[in-house]
């Protein structure tokens, strides 16, 4: 239903008054009448409003805060937000409403930064870090506007290494570097940060020590578990870090003409994810790039029963993926793609091109048949990149709710009862 106030009960009665003396003979003004807005007109305005001005539109008054809650209670906004984090001659941010189809630009960050950041991936979002010999700086908010959440380095000296959050706790995994390691330390070393300290665990399967770092490693994190798969061979398995212990081993290998991999979180519920895979099909002008999606159950990591390839349309991987007719037909290199998401979506994109843009996929929903993905959206490259193609980009996925979105636009957040609205 929503919040409806009835027009016999004007929610300000002092203003209502105040209107009618001024009309003079007691009745309200049309052209007043017409302009103020409540009830279910006003969740109805709210619900078509982009999500990048929903936080000013929270802030007008209490009325309009309680409009804006009950109208993402009625529609919600499911699909995550893609986030850009660009470090070039100097840091920016971007994110894309995927309600809106729109880009907001992101104002720079009160604390400083340092530009060697990193990303940790959450099922909750995934928020920026900078890592060093001293600390782990993780960003407080999915924009990284915020202040940073300061912790311990962990306690092997890392240069590249998977970085996950799941539930409370944050897990590092590989990366070491060779040159540091004391006599005993492992390049796939694994701890969990926990209570205010790091704890040693097994460390990584031996078939992905040879790609232990996060160069070579897609990754996926639920909110009890963190999934790992070597891009190139398609081998993976998970880590728990509440019982410090790892899971099977699987060559993920649907199909044997796919040459990179990239894993994301499943559909809400059990556990589970969501395999692509990205393949070359044809020769000389015909050659293109087919990007294809499997349901994984996130258990024993075999192929969900009865779960079909899904393919993203061809003239979106053609995009992410253009033919260079000029090149010869040796020389075509192989597509590498990456991927972040959550339990709804995600994005797809071309890992060594980002500035190609990305495509939004968004999940089957519990209780519907099919594939994984219920449906392909195109999402154009952020203005940002295009203004500065030779920065490093950092590519991450995550919920927005008002508070980082009040935050986004310099001023101070919603306070505590008025925060924690998702826009999603």
């Amino acid at each position: 239903m929503g919040v409806s106030i009835p027009a016999s009960e004007p929610k300000h009665p002092r203003r209502h008054q105040e209107r009618c003396e001024a009309d003079g003979d007691g009745a309200e003004s049309p052209a007043l009448a017409a302009l103020y807005l409540y009830g279910d007109v006003l969740e109805s305005v709210v619900e078509r409003v982009p999500a990048a001005d929903l936080a000013a539109a929270a802030g007008v008054s209490r009325e309009w805060l309680r409009a804006v809650r009950s109208a993402l209670r009625r529609r919600p906004r499911r699909l995550p937000w893609l986030v850009v984090h660009l470090h070039g001659r100097r840091r920016r941010t971007a994110a894309y409403d995927p309600h809106s189809g729109a880009w907001l630009t992101v104002q720079a960050p009160r604390h400083a930064t340092p530009s060697h950041v990193r990303l940790v991936r959450g099922a909750r979002g995934d928020r920026v870090c900078a890592l060093s010999c001293s600390g782990l700086d993780v960003a407080g908010d999915p924009l990284g506007t915020s202040a940073c959440v300061a912790m311990k380095a962990p306690g092997v000296w890392r240069v590249d290494p998977v970085l996950a959050a799941v539930g409370d706790r944050v897990v590092a995994l590989g990366g070491a570097c060779q040159l540091a390691l004391a006599e005993g330390e492992d390049a796939a070393a694994v701890e969990v940060h926990e209570g205010g300290n790091w704890t040693a665990c097994d460390p990584m399967p031996a078939a992905l020590r040879e790609s232990a770092a996060a160069t070579w490693l897609s990754v996926a994190a639920t909110d009890h578990r963190v999934y790992l798969a070597d891009r190139t061979t398609g081998c993976a398995s998970w880590f728990d870090p509440s019982m410090r212990r790892w899971g099977p081993t699987r060559r993920l290998k649907p199909d044997a003409g796919v040459s990179t991999w990239g894993v994301a979180p499943g559909r809400a519920g059990a556990e589970q994810l969501v395999l692509f895979g990205a393949k070359r099909e044809g020769e000389g002008a015909k050659n293109k790039v087919v990007i294809q999606a499997w349901e994984v159950d996130g258990d024993t990591l075999d192929l969900s029963p009865g779960a079909g390839h899904h393919a993203m349309p061809s003239e979106m991987s053609a995009r992410l993926f253009p033919h260079d007719e000029d090149e010869e037909d040796d020389g075509e290199t192989l597509p590498s793609i990456g991927v972040c998401g959550n339990a709804t979506g995600g994005y797809v994109y071309n890992s060594a091109e980002p500035a190609n843009g990305a495509v939004l996929y968004e999940l089957q929903q519990e209780g519907k048949t099919g594939g994984a993905v219920e449906r392909w959206e195109w999402v154009p490259c952020a203005p940002s990149m295009r203004a500065e193609p030779l920065g490093r980009v950092i590519l991450a996925c995550s919920p927005v709710g008002l508070d980082e979105l009040e935050l986004s636009r310099g001023l101070p957040p919603l306070g505590p009862e008025r925060a924690c609205t998702d826009v999603q």
